[in-house]
C-alpha cells in the first residue's frame, strides 16, 4: 500500500504543475505532457524525502509539498522554460538603448578626440570631431502566435524611410520584395525571428501572424492617394496598409527566409501565394509549381485557406 500512496501523490504533484503551467504560463497544450512528467519527477523527490525522514503525508507536509512545488515552478522552473512574455527586441548596431513610442530620435555616433601634435612645449591642442547624429523611428508591435503572447521592438533610420518615400509608388510589384536598400534591415529581422523559433516553418508561421496583427487602412485614409503600394520599410515604420502592403511585406520576409512566393491578386485584392510541403487547399499552377494562397489582411488565416469571396475566381500572378 505504501507504493500505491507514493504513486498517487506522485501523480497529484504532476497534475499539480500541470494546471499552474497552464494556467499562469499559458504554456501550450501541447507542452503539458513535458510539464507532467517534470512533476511527476518532482512528487518522486518529495516522496524520498519523506520516507527518508519519517515525515509522513499528514496535512502540513502535504501544504509544505504544494508550496514547495509552487515556488520552485514560479520562480525557477517554468520562468526558466517557457517565459510569461516572449520578447523580440531588433536594435541597430549604433544604438544601445531603447527609444519609447512612435516618434523620431537622434542617437549620437561615438564622438572621436584627435591630438595635434604641439606648437610649443607648453601648449596642446585637440581638435574634436562629432559625427551627425543619426535618426531612428521605434515601432513596437505586439501579437499572439500559438497561444503566446509577443512584442517586437523595431528601429529604422529616418534616411531608410525616407529614401522609399522618394521611390515611384506604381504597380511594378517585383521592385516592392526585391530591393538591396532594405536588404539588410529584412534579413535582421527574419534572424531574429529564427532565433527565437524552434524551426524554420515555426518561425515563418509566427512571422506571418505578426503581419496579420497590422491594422488595415485603406490608402485614401493613411496616405491621401487612391492608390499608394508601400515598400516593406513604409509598412513596418507606417505600422499600417492595405492588401497591397501586408502582401508585399509578407512576400519580401518570407523570400529573405528562402520561401519560394508569388503575389497573387483576386479581383480588387492582393495576397501571397506560397510553396511548401505539406499545405493543404487548392494551388494556383505557376511555371509548373504548386502556390498555395496566404492572406495577410486579418488574423489566424492559415497557408491554404481562401476567402470564401476570393474562391474560384480568375487571380493575377505577380513573380518577385
Amino acid at each position: 500500500m505504501q507504493w500505491v500512496k507514493g504513486g498517487f501523490f506522485c501523480v497529484f504533484i504532476g497534475i499539480f504543475c500541470t494546471f499552474f503551467a497552464y494556467f499562469m504560463y499559458n504554456v501550450p497544450l501541447g507542452r503539458l505532457k513535458a510539464v507532467f512528467f517534470l512533476g511527476l519527477i518532482i512528487g518522486l523527490i518529495l516522496e524520498y524525502i519523506m520516507n527518508r525522514f519519517d515525515i509522513g503525508r499528514t496535512f502540513f507536509p502535504m501544504v509544505f509539498s504544494c508550496f514547495f512545488v509552487l515556488g520552485i515552478g514560479f520562480f525557477i522552473i517554468f520562468p526558466a522554460m517557457f517565459g510569461s512574455e516572449n520578447e523580440m527586441m531588433e536594435l541597430p548596431h549604433e544604438v544601445s538603448s531603447a527609444i519609447i513610442g512612435g516618434t523620431s530620435t537622434a542617437v549620437p555616433q561615438t564622438v572621436s578626440t584627435i591630438p595635434i601634435v604641439p606648437a610649443t612645449a607648453s601648449t596642446q591642442i585637440k581638435r574634436v570631431t562629432t559625427a551627425t547624429p543619426v535618426q531612428y523611428y521605434t515601432r513596437n508591435y505586439q501579437w499572439t502566435f500559438d497561444n503566446y503572447r509577443y512584442t517586437y521592438t523595431l528601429k529604422i533610420p529616418t534616411s531608410l524611410y525616407a529614401y522609399y518615400k522618394e521611390q515611384p509608388h506604381n504597380r511594378n510589384y517585383v521592385k516592392y520584395a526585391i530591393s538591396e536598400q532594405d536588404r539588410k534591415a529584412l534579413d535582421r529581422i527574419t534572424t531574429t525571428f529564427q532565433n527565437k523559433a524552434d524551426s524554420k516553418t515555426e518561425a515563418a508561421y509566427n512571422l506571418i501572424a505578426f503581419i496579420q496583427s497590422l491594422p488595415y487602412s485603406k490608402d485614401y485614409i493613411s496616405t491621401g492617394y487612391d492608390e499608394y503600394p508601400r515598400y516593406p520599410i513604409e509598412t513596418l515604420v507606417d505600422g499600417t496598409g492595405d492588401c497591397e502592403d501586408t502582401a508585399i511585406l509578407t512576400a519580401a520576409l518570407l523570400k529573405e527566409m528562402g520561401y519560394d512566393v508569388v503575389l497573387v491578386s483576386p479581383p480588387r485584392h492582393m495576397a501571397v501565394g506560397i510553396t511548401c510541403d505539406g499545405c493543404k487547399g487548392s494551388p494556383f499552377v505557376y511555371n509548373h509549381k504548386n502556390y498555395y494562397y496566404l492572406e495577410t489582411t486579418g488574423n489566424n488565416w492559415k497557408v491554404g485557406q481562401i476567402p470564401e469571396k476570393y474562391q474560384n475566381t480568375k487571380v493575377k500572378i505577380y513573380p518577385i
